[in-house]
């Protein structure tokens, strides 16, 4: 939750600056076509700010109506910390049905937990704070994993690997995995075909995935043990 007002700040800033250099130069050499880029760093910034404000979230959406959880599900959930996500989710189950996150929630713990509680939702959430490389559960304990934009941020290649190992142990047999990223799919893909899990697609989300244009696109890996 931190780290995503920290980059809405950033990119902000460095869109501002941007547009006001842009403009200055533009101006001052009485080039105007240099107006161009400041249209095209317009455009950039907006798409961006669309995914980041309310894209992402209706992919996680859309997804979830998807998958059609059923209401007792089990659920492990790394968001990178994002309450909101949690909340979409949990929204879905019935006790017994329960999200288990998995975060470096530090000091934000106690906020969150109020954040759920104030939604209702306190007894179908289950927070733990911890990283995905070694996980506090037991062997195939959960119908659904789902990884949304967390696993990228973890380096180098072979922890991520690790990640994922231990995201397909604590996965049911029947169970399935989702990871949304904008990156290392053919990696992901590769990791779990090495584990006997062949049944893997992948698929495009489309205008509500593009951070800052397609070339930064989330796509979704669905896999499933065949």
């Amino acid at each position: 939750m931190r780290n995503r007002a920290i980059t809405v700040v950033t990119i902000s800033i460095i869109a501002l600056l941007a547009v006001i250099s842009g403009l200055f130069a533009a101006f001052a050499s009485h080039e105007y076509w240099n107006l161009i880029w400041v249209a095209l760093i317009i455009i950039w910034a907006g798409i961006f700010f669309h995914t980041i404000s309310s894209g992402h979230e209706k992919i996680l959406r859309q997804l979830l109506d998807r998958l059609d959880l059923p209401a007792d599900a089990q659920v492990l959930a790394f968001n990178a910390g994002r309450p909101a996500d949690l909340k979409l989710t949990a929204e879905r189950l019935q006790a017994p049905g329960k999200v288990t996150s998995v975060a470096a929630w530090g000091q934000t713990l106690p906020v969150v937990k109020q954040q759920l509680a104030a939604a209702k939702i306190a007894d179908r959430v289950k927070l733990v704070d911890g990283g995905m490389t070694n996980l506090p559960f037991a062997n195939q304990l959960f119908d659904y994993v789902i990884i949304d934009a967390a696993l990228h941020n973890i380096t180098p290649a072979i922890q991520r690997g690790r990640a994922l190992q231990e995201a397909a142990r604590v996965l049911k047999a029947d169970g399935t995995l989702v990871i949304i990223d904008t990156k290392y799919m053919a990696e992901y893909r590769q990791v779990l075909n090495n584990m006997g899990i062949d049944d893997v697609q992948v698929s495009k989300t489309g205008f509500d995935g593009w951070w800052g244009g397609p070339w930064i696109s989330t796509k979704i890996l669905l896999a499933k043990r065949s």
